[in-house]
């Protein structure tokens, strides 16, 4: 699997100026927006700055960027000025197959999974040699199939999108909470996207990143505890073995290991 950021963080292409300030607060990835926060007639000016900047800055984290939908002029020549820069994109309004014949052999993406349609074809999408993740857009989603944005309205397409990265060995990325004001409600999601199996929850205010790397990195006695386990389960010559009162086996091993990658401490 790629190296993923747990926390990446939106950031508009013609507000460039915020991406120190993102790094600063423990943002480990940033997603560079040139679709749902740049105005029609602003995206080719920032399109242009965003290369620019990229062509010649480095900024600590892991970098994608969300071009427009492909069936846009935009969308297209998004992907023809960007591609040179080496990034993975996130691709907006993915819906089915066609979408690939539109992206050379060489650029991995991750779609933007935000129509009914997207979640119908998503083992066809998901099984694709230049996915390297999947991202959800709930808002997109549940305004397409006329529900409220409530977690249990959102918590098939969160579902179905954790099995098919789990199937194809994917990175997935939670669509990121919209009321900045509620940080209570904003909590409470993180710790249910978490538990569900989502690996990255996106941000898009800074004030929101403590709060996703509380619930997805794991602390520094659970980080202790898997190393403890895997040195142990090494020594083991039994496939199953007890551990403080837990039974250990193959698959609690991936848990701990999966943790250890989180961590940074693989």
């Amino acid at each position: 699997m790629n190296k993923f950021p747990i926390c990446p963080i939106f950031i508009p292409a013609n507000k460039l100026t915020y991406v120190e300030k993102a790094i600063k607060s423990g943002a480990d990835g940033i997603i560079f927006d040139l679709e749902d926060s740049i105005l029609l007639n602003d995206k080719p000016k920032a399109r242009e700055n965003l290369f620019k900047y990229l062509s010649s800055n480095n900024p600590d984290a892991i970098i994608y960027i969300r071009i427009n939908d492909l069936s846009s002029e935009n969308g297209i020549s998004d992907l023809e000025m960007l591609s040179e820069l080496n990034f993975a994109f996130i691709i907006p309004k993915f819906e089915d197959e066609g979408n690939f014949n539109k992206i050379s052999k060489d650029i991995k993406i991750i779609p933007l999974i935000e129509t009914p349609l997207a979640i119908n074809n998503l083992d066809k999408i998901a099984k694709n040699e230049k996915v390297i993740g999947l991202s959800f857009g709930a808002a997109d989603f549940s305004s397409m199939i006329g529900s409220e944005m409530s977690w249990d309205a959102m918590l098939y397409a969160r579902s179905k999108i954790i099995l098919e990265c789990s199937i194809n060995n994917l990175i997935s990325i939670d669509s990121p909470f919209m009321n900045i004001a509620n940080m209570d409600a904003f909590e409470n999601e993180v710790k249910k996207s978490k538990s569900i199996g989502m690996q990255s929850k996106a941000a898009i205010n800074p004030s929101q990143i403590s709060i996703i790397k509380k619930y997805f990195l794991p602390t520094k006695d659970e980080i202790l505890e898997a190393k403890e386990i895997i040195n142990l389960y090494k020594k083991s010559n039994n496939g199953v073995f007890s551990y403080k009162g837990k039974v250990i086996d193959k698959p609690i091993i991936k848990i701990m290991e999966n943790k250890l990658i989180i961590s940074g401490n693989n």
